[in-house]
C-alpha cells in the first residue's frame, strides 16, 4: 500500500540528509583548507629562515646555522638543502624518514606537495628553489662581487598527524550532530506530515458523508487551507455533476415509464377487449392496426434509448466520409411527403449539388429527418418547410426553416431534453415521444459540430453547423 505520509517523510528526510552531507562536506573541507593553508605558510617561512642561513666561501655554498652575533636560532625540525648537483648540502637528523618530492622544473616556486610514507604516516613537504649570485641578496645578506654563483633547494617538511587527527575530530563532531539532526528532524517531520495531511482527512470524513440521497451536500472552501481550495472547488464541481446526473437519470426513468406506461396500458386494454367476446372479421383487423400503431409507438422510444445509450457510451463514434446534404433531403422529402401533403405543407430546398460534408451518411440523415419532421409536424396548415445548405469558412451550415407557431423563449433551453415537449400534455396528436430532438444534439455533437435554435411567432430556425473533419 502506498502511503503519502511515507512519502512525505522520506521525500523530506532524503532532501534534508543531502543538505546535511553537503553542509558537512563543505565544513570539511574549508576546515582542511585553512590547515593546510596555516601548514603552507608557516613552511614556506622556514624555508626562507633556513636561506637566510646560505654562504658562500671560495667555490662552495655551505649552511651555516649561527647567527651574526654568534646566536644559534631554532631550526626547523625536519629539513634539508640540496645543491644543484645534487648533493645535501645539509639536512635534520630525521630528513631521513621523509620521502623528499622532487622539484618539479615546469612548476611554481616555491611548490608543496603531500608526501607519503610507510605505516601510513604523510608528510607536507615545501620545496623553494634559489640562486646565490655576485651582487645579489640572498634573503637580506649582501655577497662580494667576485664571489661564484650557487643554486640550491630548501625543503621543509611537517607531519600531516596532527591536521589528520584534527580533522578526525572535526568528521565525528559532524557526524554526531548531523545524526542528531536528522533524527530530531525525522521526528519532526512525522508530526508535520500528519499535520500536513490532516485537511484531507477532513475532505475525506466530509465525502464520507455524501450520498446518493444526500447530493446536495458541499464543502465549504473557507474551512480549508488556501492551498487546497482549488481541490475543494473541484470536489464541489464534480458533486455537482453527480447531482445533475442523478437528476436526469431520475428524471429519464420517470419520463420512460410514462412514456412506455400508456401505450402499454393502451395495448392491453385493447387485447382485453378483444378477448371479452368474439369479434367481426373487421374489428381485428381494426384493432390490430391500432395495436401495431401503439407497438410501433413503443418501438420508436425503445429503439431512441438504445440509441441515446450507445451515444452516452462512446459506442456510435461516426463513419465521416463525403456526403451530399441534397441528396439526403430529397430521400428524407419523399419519406414525409405523405404526412405533409395532409397538412399541405410545401417541401422546398436550395442546396448546391456539388457541396459535400464529412459526415456519418447515416447519422445525418436520421439528424435531418428528426429536424424536418418536427418542422412538418408542428407547423401550420399550408405552411412550408425549406432546407438550405452553404459554405461557412471551413464548416458547413444546414438550414431548416419552418413557418410554424413557434416556441416560447423561455423553454428554448430545454427543447434537446429527453422527453421534453413544448406541449405537457404529451398526447399522440402532438406526436413523437420526445427523443428526436435529443439524438439530433448527439449526433452534431459526435461530429464536432453544434446545434442553433431561434424562434418567434413567424417560426423556428435550426442551424446544424458541421466542421470540416
Amino acid at each position: 500500500m502506498h502511503s503519502l505520509r511515507l512519502k512525505l517523510i522520506l521525500g523530506f528526510l532524503l532532501a534534508l540528509a543531502a543538505v546535511i552531507a553537503g553542509f558537512d562536506v563543505f565544513i570539511y573541507t574549508a576546515k582542511r583548507y585553512a590547515l593546510f593553508e596555516v601548514m603552507d605558510g608557516r613552511l614556506y617561512a622556514e624555508t626562507l629562515a633556513i636561506s637566510r642561513h646560505l654562504e658562500i666561501e671560495g667555490s662552495r655554498l655551505f649552511f651555516d646555522p649561527s647567527e651574526e652575533n654568534g646566536a644559534h636560532p631554532p631550526l626547523p625540525r625536519v629539513f634539508r638543502i640540496v645543491g644543484e648537483n645534487g648533493t645535501i648540502l645539509a639536512e635534520a637528523p630525521s630528513a631521513g624518514a621523509v620521502p623528499w618530492p622532487a622539484l618539479r622544473p615546469d612548476g611554481k616556486n616555491p611548490q608543496w606537495r603531500t608526501a607519503r610514507a610507510g605505516h601510513g604516516r604523510h608528510w607536507r613537504v615545501a620545496t623553494w628553489k634559489g640562486r646565490s649570485e655576485a651582487n645579489e641578496e640572498i634573503a637580506g645578506k649582501s655577497r662580494p662581487a667576485d664571489e661564484t654563483s650557487f643554486g640550491f633547494v630548501v625543503q621543509c617538511a611537517e607531519p600531516l598527524a596532527a591536521a589528520a587527527e584534527e580533522l578526525r575530530k572535526l568528521v565525528s563532531l559532524l557526524a554526531a550532530v548531523s545524526l542528531l539532526a536528522f533524527l530530531i528532524a525525522g521526528g519532526g517531520s512525522f508530526f508535520l506530515a500528519g499535520r500536513a495531511l490532516r485537511p484531507i482527512r477532513r475532505v475525506n470524513t466530509a465525502l464520507e458523508a455524501v450520498s446518493e440521497t444526500n447530493l446536495d451536500q458541499r464543502l465549504d472552501p473557507s474551512s480549508f487551507d488556501v492551498e487546497l481550495h482549488p481541490l475543494i472547488t473541484q470536489l464541489n464541481a464534480t458533486l455537482d455533476r453527480l447531482e445533475n446526473g442523478f437528476q436526469r437519470e431520475r428524471q429519464f426513468t420517470a419520463d420512460a415509464s410514462h412514456e412506455l406506461r400508456t401505450p402499454l396500458a393502451a395495448l392491453l386494454n385493447s387485447i382485453e377487449v378483444l378477448l371479452r367476446r368474439p369479434r367481426t372479421d373487421a374489428e381485428l383487423i381494426e384493432a390490430h392496426r391500432d395495436n401495431e400503431r401503439t407497438a410501433r409507438s413503443m418501438q420508436a422510444v425503445v429503439e431512441g434509448l438504445l440509441l441515446l445509450a450507445r451515444m452516452d457510451a462512446g459506442k456510435a463514434e461516426p463513419a465521416k466520409e463525403s456526403v451530399a446534404p441534397d441528396a439526403l433531403v430529397e430521400e428524407i422529402f419523399d419519406a414525409i411527403s405523405s404526412e405533409a401533403n395532409a397538412k399541405n405543407i410545401g417541401l422546398v430546398h436550395a442546396i448546391d449539388s456539388a457541396l459535400r460534408v464529412q459526415a456519418d451518411p447515416a447519422q445525418l440523415r436520421l439528424a435531418l429527418h428528426n429536424l424536418i419532421e418536427n418542422a412538418v409536424r408542428y407547423n401550420r396548415p399550408g405552411g412550408q418547410v425549406s432546407v438550405e445548405a452553404r459554405r461557412t469558412g471551413e464548416a458547413a451550415a444546414i438550414v431548416v426553416r419552418d413557418t410554424g407557431v413557434g416556441i416560447p423563449e423561455d423553454q428554448l433551453h430545454r427543447i434537446f431534453e429527453r422527453f421534453y415537449r413544448v406541449d405537457p400534455s404529451r398526447t399522440e396528436a402532438t406526436g413523437g415521444c420526445g427523443l428526436g430532438l435529443s439524438i439530433v444534439r448527439k449526433i452534431v455533437d459526435g461530429h464536432g459540430g453544434r446545434v442553433d435554435i431561434s424562434s418567434g411567432s413567424e417560426g423556428t430556425v435550426f442551424t446544424v453547423v458541421l466542421p470540416d473533419a
